[in-house]
């Protein structure tokens, strides 16, 4: 397997972007639900979820303009009219870029986790703010889907989701869930796994 390059850590308070609300009753397809890939890095799980499910609706948002434009090719080439990328940060514009109760899922997987420094924990996407953030944002019933290597970072994204009160850990209090949440393995999950890295992953739902 050929050697999967980490993601460059992006300081998400040093980036400053202009993002307005797209008009989506232009954008998406009525009647089809809406998910959300926060932090798409390599692009890979959002095209796979979008050949699988061609009945939903794949927003992607990203810092990184050089990997929107990436992955807007492959799009282009796959042929894919379900994907639509943004370049927005994740701890600042989703309450303007999206509705109350637009959003159906949420995918979070292999945040940068700022884990060299204490003083930099600040800078990891999941926090309190940004747990609270999403809460209104899904239906009822709609799902956070989260993983990651570092299991610092896997036990505080635990916690803050379930001191919420507004999630169900959809594997049960206080645990991992042992599979797969969504059924697609990327190839940064791939590798970590050959590695013998532990990949721990979490699933929360709004009730």
């Amino acid at each position: 397997m050929a050697r999967v390059r980490h993601r460059k850590s992006i300081n998400p308070f040093r980036t400053q972007i202009d993002v307005e609300r797209p008009d989506w009753a232009d954008v998406l397809e009525p009647g089809k639900a809406v998910e959300l890939d926060c932090g798409f890095g390599r692009a890979e799980f959002i095209l796979e979820r979008a050949r699988q499910r061609p009945d939903v609706e794949l927003i992607g948002i990203e810092l990184r303009r050089y990997l929107i434009e990436k992955a807007q090719q492959q799009i282009e080439e796959a042929e894919l009219p379900n994907v639509h990328l943004y370049l927005a940060n994740v701890k600042e514009h989703l309450p303007v870029l999206f509705e109350p109760r637009m959003l159906h899922k949420v995918y979070i997987h292999f945040p940068d986790p700022w884990t060299r420094r204490r003083k930099h924990r600040k800078r990891r996407m999941v926090d309190a703010a940004l747990v609270g953030t999403i809460h209104p944002l899904l239906v009822p019933g709609g799902e956070v889907h989260l993983m990651t290597d570092k299991r610092v970072v896997a036990h505080e994204m635990r916690s803050l989701f379930e001191a919420h009160g507004g999630y169900e850990n959809a594997c049960g209090e206080g645990q991992f869930c042992h599979e797969s949440t969504t059924g697609i393995r990327t190839r940064e999950e791939r590798y970590y796994i050959q590695r013998g890295d532990r990949i721990y992953r979490l699933k929360f739902v709004r009730p």
